[in-house]
């Protein structure tokens, strides 16, 4: 069979390799020196060589013995490392980019205080952000440590995932000052069903986003006229047609401050939006993914304190 050494082994090994003394080893590892003595005698069977040899009035290390100092004190280090605490992640001086997919209705209002605060707390690290298409499976993406976290507002997140709920927002609809409807408090719901709609491409045929899973749950169905893969194009879109888009208070407050648009509640019925924040088991205790964990939920919390800019609609 072959020979096993244990950690216990290992350290009194290494404490005589350094000090190639059997007194001083075992004042350094508080054992007593028959104890250390003994153990000697068993490394000495287990590498079969004598590791220390007696020179006149003192001890030295064979050859063999030189050359365990490098490995036995790897092998210790890695063992510290397996068992020991996980070491501390400082933002200042850490380079690891931060990895981020995001939901496009988040990027105009979360991701802006967002990466200024990454900036702030970890200027070295680069920060990525992508969207979520079709095509992108982000539940893999976070399985194999190609995304730290993902930004959503869509429920029924795989099991597999983690999640937090982030924050919750009013529906508003967004449309130009030349739609019929503009300038209203709140549309009806018979006004909101009656209306042509735009809206971004859906992810999947399963998934068709939150605002139409939340009508379908009453059995509703509203009247999508266009779809657009890019988000950020919507907005430009409304000023010349009769079409709304229905979005976050946020959303639609942030874009009729910039352009001369119209920004109406929705119907109570159909509900509020939520935004979750998503990452994998395997994170979980990740000393750095919890740090960027809480700047995400932080920037969540300082939203939520500041009232959006329909706020008194």
């Amino acid at each position: 069979m072959a020979k096993q050494i244990d950690t216990r082994q290992l350290r009194v090994l290494q404490a005589l390799l350094e000090e190639c003394s059997v007194t001083r080893a075992a004042k350094i590892l508080d054992q007593s020196q028959p104890h250390v003595s003994l153990t000697l005698r068993k490394l000495r069977d287990i590498v079969g060589d004598p590791i220390l040899v007696r020179s006149g009035s003192k001890m030295v290390l064979t050859e063999r013995g030189l050359a365990l100092r490098t490995h036995v004190r790897a092998v210790l280090d890695g063992i510290d490392k397996i068992i020991g605490s996980p070491e501390k992640f400082d933002p200042a001086t850490s380079t690891k980019a931060f990895r981020i997919a995001s939901a496009d209705c988040m990027e105009a209002i979360f991701l802006p205080p967002l990466i200024q605060k990454l900036r702030q707390a970890a200027p070295e690290s680069r920060v990525i952000i992508r969207g979520i298409d079709a095509g992108f499976d982000y539940a893999e993406a976070l399985e194999r440590d190609e995304l730290d976290a993902v930004i959503c507002n869509w429920p029924g997140a795989p099991s597999h995932l983690k999640t937090a709920h982030l924050m919750t927002e009013d529906i508003f609809c967004l449309m130009g000052p030349q739609h019929p409807l503009a300038g209203r408090d709140r549309l009806t719901l018979d006004e909101y069903l009656a209306a042509s709609h735009i809206a971004p491409v859906a992810r999947s045929r399963a998934d068709p986003g939150p605002i139409d899973m939340q009508l379908a749950e009453h059995g509703w169905r509203r009247t999508i006229h266009t779809m657009v893969a890019e988000f950020n194009l919507i907005p430009h879109i409304l000023m010349g047609t009769d079409l709304i888009f229905t979005s976050s208070a946020r959303f639609s407050g942030y874009f009729s401050s910039l352009m001369p648009l119209c920004s109406v509640a929705a119907p109570p019925e159909v509900g509020s939006l939520r935004f979750y924040l998503l990452w994998h088991e395997r994170a979980q205790a990740d000393a750095r993914n919890i740090w960027l964990r809480s700047q995400i939920t932080g920037v969540a919390r300082s939203l939520v304190a500041t009232p959006s800019m329909n706020a008194t609609v």
